[in-house]
């Protein structure tokens, strides 16, 4: 995993948001931001609603009439130094529906920007600060809760969104509910102070008597779906139900969703919401099968991104469209050439796709064809041939890039590149090619021959201890000088951990080294960042990243820091949220003054969510509890934490997909110095590796199964569904 830094394309703000007002505020980084506002000033009028006028304002028709809306210290504007919608003190989330063209843009106090048209700031001017909480509902579902206390009373200020078909059109409305409740003895005067345009749905009073609540509620359309039909009117959006309905509606919707993926129980509930809505967010980003990386600051497919989000949805489980969301990235791919690793790594979501479902017809029709527009739309066989045409650099390793947002010949295009060798050669075994099988295990040997000796070489010249960033340089030469910069996680890629699942030959510094360079990198830190962050990128966000989890997933292939993608995304959730389960692609240091209570970013980049992110951080902990080998073995247990043991709290996984569309469920329990492994429904025919960190070199007995002191494997023959592991010492004595 590498970062997207801050060269990325950038959309044409002026071009989007035609002329929108200016004002500067703060400086962020080492210059002024520009924020461009959105929404009507206090005190200001506008034409009254009619019966049948569309509900948008500033595209349309007519606008509501009412209250201020958010303050100017309490909005969600667009910010020009860092391409993004932003609110007070760095937030920012999202709301929205699975596919919907944009998402809505959420942030701190109850505001959201819609984006559909002119984009345009709505709020509550109720909302003036004060200690606040700003979580999911549940935990995990897309309706955000904000809540805070004003003369007395406990405000509560509820917004999701909601799909809804209306004369035959489909869009996407957002639905608010402002909550007062008066738990004193005197009346309070609570007026919710709606933007203009949010139309009532139901109207409690402003004067909330002691020991009552008062609700009132509120509609806007939101979205189109990328359609160009007009917006329903008011009266339309009335009818067509109330918060409470709409509100059902959209949780029974994602429940069914996540109901189509593997899902865990684990001693950190926090985790679990955090799994649980990344799925979420990752669908709200999705523009039809295009699956962007944000719904704000990076509304656009990126080739390696889209790779890694594929590759995590089919890791957990989830197949609704797949066909289509595979020729779409047959389109990015063949289209988008800023990242050249997303083509050399095509194969890996195509074999987890064939190695979970079985479709090997799909498989087979896109081996070796291009789309209908030619090399725009390359076949498999077009990107692993790619690999080789691009074997460049030095001793026919892989080409100076600029994967990594800075140009070099970087370790990691050489590991991914393996990868994706790998993962076609597994392709090809089961097309049936053997020529093109034996074809990718030869240029695979050659290209990790070339790997093994450039950075055998690097590394004695130097006298390193680690992975060097650059495969031909220390990383004291280039951007790896800066010990905060969590590109010194890079050199690891994808390889040794998703290459030793598919089965591929893995040897050399990138294995050898993984637990020193993650030493040599926690190392430097010390004293300059908090345990478990690998940093941030420039210029001025090097705290952490959404990529922290992900950085760790290495971890799983070597000896002493297999648990480090859990201890990565817990360090996330409690420290850089810059909206409910929300990160920035990099964040700075927490503020000492939002009133979100919590730890949270004073300033962020990139997107939040950052569906990239999200892929890797959910990847990682859904392979550090299960994973599933192309041999058929299943691996369980590799990173889970000694503090996740032996307190009698169970942990479990159900409906994780093995091979060919089977499903299993499994459960970890562990007393003291007895842990058990049971396990429900469809094994694949191969071993089953219970291998938790906790077992090395402390496993004292088995009901059943071999034992490997060393790695910490009780390995168990295909079919055995049960073992009792007894310990010699308790986890983490």
């Amino acid at each position: 995993m590498r970062a997207m830094g801050t060269v990325r394309p950038r959309r044409a703000w002026a071009a989007r948001f035609g002329a929108l007002s200016i004002r500067p505020v703060g400086s962020v980084a080492a210059g002024l931001c520009l924020v461009l506002t959105m929404w009507s000033p206090a005190g200001a009028t506008s034409p009254p609603l009619q019966q049948g006028a569309p509900t948008q304002p500033g595209r349309t028709g007519p606008v509501a009439a009412g209250g201020t809306g958010p303050s100017s210290q309490y909005d969600c504007a667009f910010n020009l130094v860092t391409d993004a919608f932003t609110g007070a003190y760095g937030t920012a989330s999202e709301i929205g529906w699975e596919g919907n063209r944009q998402g809505v843009v959420t942030c701190l106090g109850g505001t959201f920007v819609i984006q559909d048209g002119s984009p345009h700031d709505y709020g509550f001017g109720i909302y003036r600060g004060g200690r606040t909480t700003w979580e999911d509902s549940d935990g995990y579902l897309p309706a955000q809760i904000t809540s805070f206390r004003r003369g007395g009373a406990l405000v509560t200020i509820t917004e999701f969104a909601d799909r809804l078909v209306l004369g035959g059109d489909a869009y996407v409305a957002v639905y608010a509910r402002v909550a007062v409740e008066n738990p004193t003895d005197h009346a309070v005067h609570a007026s919710p102070e709606a933007s203009f345009g949010l139309q009532p749905l139901a109207s409690g009073p402003d004067r909330v008597a002691p020991h009552s609540e008062s609700v009132h509620d509120y509609v806007i359309g939101a979205d189109r779906f990328g359609g160009s039909y007009p917006w329903p009117t008011a009266r339309a959006l009335v009818d067509a139900g109330s918060f409470d309905q709409h509100y059902d509606h959209m949780k029974a919707y994602w429940t069914g969703q996540l109901s189509q993926i593997a899902a865990i129980d684990v001693p950190d509930a926090s985790l679990e919401n955090a799994y649980r809505s990344g799925f979420i967010y990752t669908q709200i980003a999705r523009s039809g099968d295009m699956l962007d990386t944000g719904v704000n600051g990076y509304e656009s497919e990126f080739s390696h991104d889209v790779v890694g989000i594929l590759t995590n949805l089919f890791t957990q489980g989830y197949f609704t469209g797949a066909r289509s969301l595979l020729v779409e990235l047959s389109n990015v791919v063949g289209s988008q050439g800023q990242y050249v690793d997303g083509v050399w790594t095509y194969a890996v979501p195509w074999a987890v796709y064939l190695l979970k479902t079985g479709d090997l017809s799909f498989v087979r029709e896109h081996f070796a064809s291009e789309g209908p527009l030619g090399k725009t739309q390359p076949s498999i066989e077009d990107t692993a041939h790619q690999i080789v045409a691009d074997r460049t650099g030095p001793l026919g390793t892989m080409e100076a890039t600029d994967d990594i947002d800075t140009q070099g010949y970087w370790t990691t295009d050489d590991f991914e590149a393996l990868l994706g060798l790998g993962a076609y050669r597994y392709l090809a075994s089961a097309v049936g090619n053997t020529t093109e099988a034996i074809w990718a295990s030869h240029e695979y040997d050659q290209l990790l021959t070339s790997t093994n000796a450039v950075l055998a070489a690097t590394i004695a010249h130097y006298g390193l201890d680690y992975l060097p960033c650059s495969i031909v340089q220390p990383n004291t030469a280039n951007r790896c000088t800066n010990p905060e910069d969590a590109n010194w996680t890079s050199p690891f890629g994808n390889w040794a951990w998703e290459g030793y699942l598919f089965g591929a030959k893995l040897s050399g510094p990138g294995i050898s080294l993984i637990d020193t360079t993650y030493d040599y990198g926690f190392g430097r830190l010390h004293g300059l960042l908090p345990p478990d962050t690998t940093g941030g990128f420039p210029d001025a966000y090097f705290y952490s990243s959404a990529y922290n989890a992900a950085e760790g997933s290495a971890g799983l292939a070597s000896q002493h820091h297999r648990d480090q993608g859990i201890l990565g995304y817990e360090f996330m959730i409690r420290n850089s949220q810059s909206g409910p389960m929300s990160w920035w692609e990099s964040s700075a240091a927490p503020s000492r003054t939002t009133p979100w209570v919590g730890r949270h970013p004073t300033a962020g980049q990139g997107s939040s969510p950052h569906a990239w992110g999200i892929a890797g951080a959910n990847k990682v902990l859904l392979d550090s509890l299960v994973a599933q080998r192309s041999d058929g073995g299943l691996i369980i247990g590799r990173g889970v934490p000694d503090s996740w043991l032996g307190h009698g709290t169970p942990l479990a996984i159900t409906n994780f997909p093995t091979v060919d569309g089977g499903r299993l469920s499994l459960t970890i329990s562990s007393i003291d110095r007895s842990v058990s492994l049971s396990l429900r429904g469809r094994l694949a025919d191969g071993p089953v590796i219970f291998q938790l960190p906790a077992f090395v070199r402390n496993v004292e007995d088995v009901s059943v199964g071999a034992v490997d002191q060393a790695t910490g494997a009780v390995t168990l023959r295909s079919g055995t569904k049960k073992v009792e592991v007894e310990l010699r010492r308790p986890p983490g004595g």
